[in-house]
C-alpha cells in the first residue's frame, strides 16, 4: 500500500512539473521570433503553434502542449540563419 501512495505522490509531482514548463517555452519562442530575421509566413506558422501549445496547456493537455510547443521550436531553430 505504501509503494501505491508513494508511486501516485511522484506521478503528481511528475506531472506538475511537465506543466510548468509549458510557459518557459513559450517565452523562449517568443523571444526568438523577435530576434529571428524569418519570413511573415513561417513567423505566423510558429505563433500559430506556440498558440495551439499554450492553449492545449490551459486545458489540462500538457504532453499535447508540449508537442506543439517543440514542434515551434524546432520550426524556429531550423529556419534561423
Amino acid at each position: 500500500m505504501k509503494r501505491l501512495i508513494l508511486a501516485c505522490c511522484m506521478f503528481g509531482i511528475s506531472t506538475a512539473s511537465f506543466a510548468g514548463h509549458c510557459p518557459v517555452d513559450a517565452k523562449a519562442i517568443d523571444e526568438g521570433l523577435t530576434k529571428a530575421s524569418l519570413s511573415d509566413e513561417i513567423k505566423a506558422d510558429i505563433a500559430s503553434l506556440r498558440d495551439k501549445g499554450m492553449s492545449e496547456h490551459k486545458a489540462g493537455n500538457h504532453g499535447t502542449a508540449e508537442k506543439s510547443l517543440a514542434e515551434a521550436m524546432r520550426m524556429l531553430l531550423t529556419n534561423m540563419e
